[in-house]
């Protein structure tokens, strides 16, 4: 059992000892605070809005600053630091000035915006003659602007002349293959020309009527676009200098965060006029090292075991050795056991990391795995219990690599594409050193079919023992015998008729349905004798039904299996292909990067892959034999330091 202990315990003291006990139980952190009834709410929305001012800070300084300050925000600072800290920092002038600079920023962005679209409209009318705002429609003639392709210019010159010998079309510029022109005609000739340009391919268009000719309005746009530009750099230059503020502003809002925690824990406060009580759970055996710290503190303080109320339940804390503390991520994504069940993570941690390296069986991408995750640990220094999950992914990287060793499975490769050296020959072919099994032919894909049920039947069993176990050791002893372990029996039954003497087949008959006969009779426990064997039939079917379709269920260890190396063989092939298109000198780096980017992308998925569906094997298939979960996690009220 690897769930702490918990006791439910009071804190007495005297009034004047209340921010003293507040300060040292922050810094212990080994009592989660409970709430009183009836007690004071206080309005936390200042200390929300003063947190969410300095995360903005935080959060565009990060984006901008040097490498020496973002080193110097992760480093972790002692309290006295911290306190120091906020009292120096100008955080309000620091957000304001960083509000005004993006103010600036989302006006420029918007006239930049503004200015390219002007630039895009004016580029083909640099050469038109006339201002725009010059009216376009008087008494007696119309101008047109608009665009066709340049081939048809001759013959729309051409119609329009023979039609009207007074229009005037002047082309003004050749962009795109597509001819923009100024066509002036009479008012009463107009629906006629325009009919005779639609037939030619013509598109009108509209300039915005602006002061000055084109050519003047496009230069001023592209001056703007530069000046707004400038300004944008300007601002994130000022921004540069105040990422020098960043290490301080991190302090604050780890203060920030430390009074709102202190004022959660005062509203939780019984109080008298000389007194005050403090409720909560913490572990049991801390309670004597608290204790003795406290009679320290002062003589004015008492530590009292409380009885819980008959419908409360304690906080869940697990506690596991440090191998298995990894594994700790996996049971957590499905919900905490309740205090009265056992902790699965030791249960689950071998099959979760066998599944997980037979879903991959890609020795290559357990090797990248593990490097990448070890790096990020040793880089970051983070410790088991500071990152359960990165952990547990540096582990599943190195057993995938060693159990896809007998798999052949390195990135995709077949033994013909790799140096001598690293094959050998067997009477089933070319293979890889190590290899065994060879999943490209029917034999290998049969043993890791074989495989995956042989692991799965084990893993289900396994938990239906875990059940009667836990009934055993709580003394329901004739539930667990008849509920659970009559299954074993059926098991230990099956086996001796598939594998017995064939001499003892009547014996091995009888042991077989005598088996039987007790589950059926077992599975019927908990009813009326006369209804039991009715019950135990139904029982049975269900069991039957159950163990067909879970067992079954392991069958995605061998497809994912198979994906893996399906993915990185295309991988591969993809590369090689593409290659081929382009000369030696430009086709090896394409090789190099289509290899790499597909392998990382085939890496990523089928690493998520891998952890859902072992993650799922799991809670679904073994959960189900003995887990229910819905415990309350263990949040003590504790000092986090940045």
């Amino acid at each position: 059992m690897a769930i702490v202990q918990m006791q439910k315990v009071a804190i007495l003291a005297h009034s004047s000892l209340r921010e003293d006990l507040l300060e040292f139980l922050h810094q212990e952190g080994v009592v989660q605070v409970s709430e009183v009834t009836e007690a004071p709410k206080i309005d936390h929305t200042e200390v929300a809005y003063r947190s969410g001012e300095v995360q903005f800070a935080i959060s565009v300084l990060k984006e901008v600053a040097s490498k020496e300050a973002i080193a110097a925000a992760q480093k972790k600072a002692d309290a006295k630091t911290i306190i120091s800290t906020t009292k120096k920092t100008d955080v309000l002038g620091i957000v304001d000035q960083l509000r005004k600079l993006e103010e600036s920023d989302t006006k420029a962005e918007k006239l930049i915006q503004e200015s390219k679209m002007l630039q895009v409209q004016l580029e083909p009318w640099k050469n038109l003659p006339y201002d725009l705002n010059v009216p376009g429609e008087t008494d007696t003639t119309v101008r047109m602007l608009g665009f066709l392709p340049e081939v048809l210019l001759k013959e729309l010159q051409e119609e329009l002349n023979s039609h009207s010998k007074k229009s005037i079309l002047e082309h003004i510029e050749t962009v795109n293959g597509q001819a923009y022109c100024s066509i002036q005609v009479w008012q009463d000739e107009k629906k006629k020309c325009d009919e005779i340009a639609v037939q030619r391919g013509w598109t009108e268009m509209d300039l915005p009527t602006l002061e000055g000719k084109a050519s003047e309005l496009f230069e001023q746009a592209c001056l703007q676009e530069k000046e707004l530009l400038a300004k944008k750099q300007k601002n994130n230059e000022v921004r540069r200098q105040l990422a020098v503020e960043l290490p301080n502003l991190v302090k604050v809002a780890t203060f920030i965060k430390w009074l709102d925690e202190k004022q959660c824990v005062r509203e939780s406060l019984s109080e008298t006029e000389s007194t005050f009580t403090l409720l909560g759970w913490m572990s049991k055996k801390k309670m004597q090292h608290l204790d003795a710290k406290l009679q320290k503190l002062s003589p004015a303080i008492a530590l009292l075991k409380v009885k819980p109320e008959e419908s409360e339940e304690p906080p869940v804390l697990l506690k596991n050795p440090l191998p298995i503390t990894p594994f700790e991520s996996v049971t957590n994504l499905y919900g905490l056991p309740l205090p009265t069940e056992m902790d699965p993570t030791k249960a689950l941690s071998p099959f979760f990391i066998l599944y997980f390296a037979l879903c991959l069986t890609d020795a290559g991408y357990g090797a990248i795995i593990a490097i990448i995750f070890g790096l990020t640990i040793w880089l970051k220094k983070l410790s088991i219990e500071q990152a359960r999950l990165i952990w547990l992914l540096f582990i599943g990287g190195i057993v995938t690599f060693f159990v896809s060793i007998p798999f052949g499975g390195w990135l995709g490769f077949t033994p013909e594409q790799v140096p001598a050296f690293l094959t050998k020959e067997t009477a089933s072919g070319l293979m890889f050193r190590g290899q065994i099994w060879n999943l490209n032919q029917e034999e290998g894909i049969t043993f890791l079919q074989n495989l995956s049920l042989f692991l799965g039947i084990t893993h289900l069993f396994f938990g239906m023992f875990l059940a009667g176990w836990y009934k055993w050791i709580h003394a329901r002893k004739m539930e667990a015998i008849w509920m659970d372990f009559t299954s074993h029996l059926l098991l230990g039954a099956a086996i001796f008729y598939a594998v017995g003497p064939a001499e003892m087949a009547d014996i091995k008959k009888y042991v077989l349905y005598t088996v039987l006969i007790l589950l059926i009779w077992g599975k019927g426990y908990g009813t009326k004798w006369f209804l039991r064997p009715l019950m135990g039939v139904i029982g049975l079917m269900n069991f039957s039904i159950s163990m067909i379709s879970n067992s079954l269920s392991y069958m995605r260890i061998l497809a994912l299996g198979l994906v893996t190396g399906a993915l990185a063989s295309a991988v591969n092939q993809v590369a090689v292909e593409m290659g081929k298109l382009f000369p030696i000198w430009l086709g090896i780096p394409v090789v190099i990067v289509i290899f790499l980017m597909g392998h990382m992308v085939s890496i990523a998925l089928n690493t998520l892959g891998s952890f859902i569906h072992s993650g799922r094997l799991q809670f679904i298939e073994f959960f189900s034999q003995f887990f229910e979960g819905g415990g309350r996690e263990f949040k003590p009220f504790r000092r986090s330091i940045s």
